[in-house]
């Protein structure tokens, strides 16, 4: 930022809604501010020279932005206002300019870190240097209420307010939920007390963990090629340098580190993006990052653990006040993953519960190359997962009925389930019994058989219809599962489908992905008469997704009948623009509703395989990808994915 900035909006009276946390943070202290030193008037346009001083010169570019829109927003078209901002007093501003500037506007604000980096001229001439309050319990919870509409308990608010305004912007972010908010609060609190470096000996092998799939078969090939490594057999240049793992929180990614470095028999360096902020400043932060990977270096090889990767963020959706802050923190770990021969030995393990989220450029060759997942874990995995934590206890009872009764569950749920049994078994002086883990299992609501066959139904409709466009979609089944009984961590079916890495994304796959969405809402229709609730109402739903994909079509991606940009690819920003656009939601609608008759017309036409998925779900309660295409390869009927979808580019 320069010593001295200044903007002049065009003069409009309209109502501007802050963007992020910082700007809601920001814009309450000001208010709060001008109202405690009976400054207010100035935000009815009336003449006033107010100076700020904001706790944290990192702060303040976002409190004049914030201070420009605030003026913007309350004052009338003929008001002249400006607004100042200075980092430090090296380089005086000269007078003349400064009386320039005051004589020509009505209103001006000026922020700064310390009152003495105010120009003399400025702080003379002043109605008032206001002290702004340090982030607090009141502006952080304003910024939840209009956020998420709600609050989180005290002490989370208490905890919130001692952090950093760019680390609040980053944890209250808009898209995700009230608990991914309080969580990213939790951990960041939580990871600077954390020790970076743990030795791996102390942990399980890959062998003994359960459920991991993929991740385990990549994990035991990693093992043997720093083994053939270590003992000159291959090159560095032969090892894989990086993987990305995601899964559903709580299925074991940090868990599988380091039982990775445990059968690698490397040391595991385990950090995240929190832990490196907790150092400091942008400056401190960029120091922290790259002292880690130099860190792995020297005590190579090991196995160098990045978590929640995801909040480093994406370049493409970065925008607002701390844009620059977060495009240098990317680009910095783009550096550190660079080059192999830099970092020779490391490898780089990344963990995410949201792989859309992370910036393409992270996962090219050289960089994080593959990217694998780990799912929520089978009845064996779980029975697998229960003994492993069990130890010695129990050890000839059969666990098959508590494994069932945990579907749905992750590692961490039963691992939580196996602790809690084990503590009361000690608090009552006694050997534990299966009745301690009966105790502790998740509550569970049976579905009735209606409500099962319906989901059944709602799943095939999905595998079916994806299955048969996956060539346009560019997405492969990966398998299907339902329960009939559900905890609050589940939903009960579940149809997960692998995106084809570097396919063609033309409009014919985002209209065939929407199909796919939309088809268990479909199949509902065409079998049961009518759907019900379960394709809508949270984030993530079918109907929610396939909003995104339609609006992105024409907001963002030129794929509608305009080229012209609304807005950026984020989908909390596509789904403001839907709501603030009329005419981009009549698009939106249209587009969804014949993507929705498309997929109902591709039932119809195979009504027969929909029901052979249907009855070996409900008898088997999973298929895998191998399981429905056989299903489909012996169905007698001619399976047809045929039928015009052209009346979604009527309106376009």
């Amino acid at each position: 930022m320069n010593k001295q900035k200044s903007a002049d909006l065009s003069r409009r009276h309209v109502r501007i809604r802050p963007q992020n946390a910082a700007a809601l943070i920001a814009r309450n202290l000001i208010i709060r501010g001008l109202r405690q030193h009976d400054f207010h008037h100035a935000l009815r346009g009336r003449p006033a020279f107010v100076g700020f001083v904001v706790h944290r010169a990192e702060d303040i570019e976002v409190f004049a932005n914030e201070s420009l829109l605030l003026l913007r927003e309350t004052t009338e078209k003929k008001t002249i206002y400006d607004v100042m901002a200075w980092e430090n007093a090296r380089k005086v501003p000269n007078t003349n300019d400064i009386v320039q500037t005051l004589s020509d506007k009505g209103i001006v604000f000026g922020f700064a870190s310390d009152r003495t980096d105010m120009p003399a001229a400025f702080r003379s001439l002043a109605d008032g240097i206001v002290t702004l309050d340090a982030v607090d319990e009141r502006a952080v919870s304003a910024a939840f209420q209009t956020l998420f509409h709600s609050t989180p308990l005290t002490s989370v608010l208490c905890a919130a307010a001692t952090l950093p305004i760019d680390v609040l912007n980053i944890c209250l972010q808009r898209g995700i939920t009230l608990r991914q908010a309080t969580g990213r609060i939790q951990r960041y609190l939580s990871a600077s007390k954390e020790s970076p470096i743990t030795v791996a000996s102390n942990h399980p092998r890959l062998e003994n963990m359960a459920g991991l799939g993929e991740v385990a078969d990549w994990g035991k090939s990693l093992a043997r090629d720093i083994r053939d490594y270590r003992e000159r057999r291959i090159p560095w240049s032969d090892v894989d340098r990086g993987v990305l793992v995601s899964g559903p929180s709580g299925t074991g990614k940090t868990m599988f580190a380091r039982a990775l470095a445990n059968t690698c028999g490397v040391p595991v360096h385990v950090h995240s993006l929190a832990r490196w902020q907790a150092r400091g400043h942008l400056g401190d932060l960029l120091k922290a990052m790259r002292a880690a990977f130099n860190e792995a270096v020297k005590s190579a090889p090991n196995i160098l653990f990045i978590d929640e990767i995801d909040a480093v963020g994406d370049r493409r959706d970065l925008s607002g006040p701390h844009e620059k802050y977060s495009r240098e923190v990317v680009n910095a770990l783009l550096e550190c993953l660079d080059g192999a021969e830099a970092r020779e030995g490391v490898v780089v393990v990344a963990a995410t519960n949201y792989p859309e989220k992370v910036d393409p450029a992270l996962l090219r060759p050289g960089r994080l190359d593959r990217h694998l997942r780990i799912p929520l874990p089978d009845c064996q995995s779980r029975l697998s997962i229960l003994r492993y934590h069990l130890g010695h206890d129990l050890p000839d009872v059969d666990l098959a009925d508590i494994a069932i009764h945990l579907g749905g569950a992750t590692g961490a749920i039963i691992e939580q389930v196996v602790r809690d049994a084990r503590r009361r078994a000690r608090h009552a002086h006694r050997p534990m019994t299966t009745a301690d883990l009966e105790d502790g299992l998740p509550s569970r609501i049976r579905l009735s058989e209606a409500a099962l066959r319906r989901m059944c139904v709602h799943e095939a409709g999905h595998a079916l219809v994806g299955s048969l466009l996956s060539s346009e979609s560019g997405s492969t089944l990966i398998d299907i599962r339902v329960m009939q009984e559900i905890t609050q961590q589940n939903t009960g079916g579940q149809t997960t489908f692998r995106r084809t890495p570097g396919f063609d994304r033309s409009r014919a796959s985002y209209l065939a992905e929407i199909t796919t969405l939309l088809a268990g809402l479909a199949a509902e229709d065409v079998v049961l008469g009518g759907h019900a609730d379960g394709a809508g109402g949270e984030e993530n739903s079918d109907i929610h997704l396939a909003t995104i994909l339609a609006a992105r079509m024409d907001a963002s991606l030129g794929l509608g009948g305009s080229l012209v940009y609304l807005t950026s690819d984020n989908p909390a920003e596509i789904l403001a623009q839907v709501r603030r656009d009329s005419h981009l939601r009549r698009q939106v609608h249209a587009r969804l509703k014949a993507c929705a008759h498309r997929a109902r017309t591709i039932i119809g036409r195979n009504t027969r395989a929909l029901e052979l998925l249907e009855a070996c779900l409900a008898r088997r309660g999973h298929l895998s990808a191998t399981d429905v295409s056989a299903l489909l390869e012996n169905n007698p009927d001619n399976f047809s994915s045929n039928c015009d979808c052209e009346s979604a580019d009527q309106v376009t």
